[in-house]
């Protein structure tokens, strides 16, 4: 596969051995820092953190003179991404975040805690109840809420309510909110616990300017939890499927309940935003497959 098919292909969704084999390649030949970056960046994408010979290559490349590194194109983003890499395969939370400044102070400390707070919420699902709700419209109509209400924690994703949800078919009651890396919309008051889909992304170059009043905890996905969705669906996974993976990993089988999953013809797809469309990267028809799977097996 040629370059730029490659990086059409990642962009699209498609994460084929070949994609990333076409990434490698570009590297062999060119050996430049561009070329090893672009492949870092496409390994990671895949669930990959650096590798012990890379993190040597990449502390080669940031102890250069300042000069060096210009010459080689290492500066400003591409040099905040080098030290995101570093920072991770090291698991330094002491290094300033490679962010804006604005930023700095609370994605370090976001870092700090993540071991801790993994620690804790692990603990409090495998001793409850809990229950994963999707923004699938079939909710609406259904009068789950009570039941949904019932468990003791309730996951729910994105902007889940509007005035076009009613609290009889969706409840009201969350714990945890799932947040998409892009999303910018309304943030729930007073959620304990905050978690950013994606491929671990507190360790990577994201702002979420409507997280800096937050109190509660935040965490990212674990890095190995993403590259398991990953090779299962050859794509990036969406937060519901990676959330009920990462969530089946650990949690006793029958404290685990899913909801608002699917779609049907005719209908929206989103059931609080109206027109709200379907991300084109995922792979829709290996997700629905799974997800059918998985109510069955954890059925409210």
């Amino acid at each position: 596969m040629k370059l730029d098919s490659a990086r059409q292909a990642l962009q699209q969704g498609h994460y084929s051995v070949d994609v990333l084999h076409a990434f490698a390649h570009q590297w062999q030949q060119r050996q430049s820092f561009r070329s090893w970056l672009d492949y870092m960046i496409a390994k990671r994408q895949f669930g990959y953190p650096l590798s012990a010979c890379h993190l040597q290559r990449a502390l080669t490349w940031h102890r250069q003179s300042r000069l060096q590194r210009w010459s080689k194109g290492i500066y400003r983003h591409k040099a905040r991404q080098l030290l995101n890499l570093i920072a991770e395969a090291q698991h330094n939370v002491e290094m300033t975040p490679a962010v804006m400044p604005p930023y700095q102070s609370l994605v370090q400390a976001w870092r700090k805690q993540q071991n801790q707070h993994y620690q804790a919420l692990v603990e409090e699902l495998s001793n409850s109840r809990v229950i994963v709700v999707g923004n699938s419209p079939t909710l609406a109509g259904q009068k789950l809420g009570a039941q949904i209400d019932q468990h003791d924690v309730v996951i729910r994703f994105n902007q889940f309510s509007s005035e076009h949800t009613a609290t009889v078919d969706i409840g009201q009651k969350l714990a945890i909110w799932v947040m998409a890396p892009g999303y910018d919309g309304p943030v729930p008051d007073a959620v304990d616990w905050i978690i950013i889909a994606g491929p671990q992304m507190l360790w990577w170059q994201q702002q979420w300017p409507q997280l800096i009043n937050h109190r509660g905890a935040v965490l990212g996905v674990p890095l190995q939890s993403w590259r398991a969705s990953v090779q299962q669906l050859h794509a990036p996974p969406s937060a519901g499927f990676l959330i009920i993976q990462w969530l089946r990993s650990f949690m006793p089988f029958k404290q685990l309940s899913i909801t608002g999953f699917g779609i049907k013809p005719k209908l929206p797809y989103h059931h609080a935003i109206k027109g709200h469309q379907a991300v084109t990267r995922h792979n829709w028809p290996a997700e629905h497959q799974q997800l059918n799977k998985w109510i069955q097996q954890h059925p409210l």
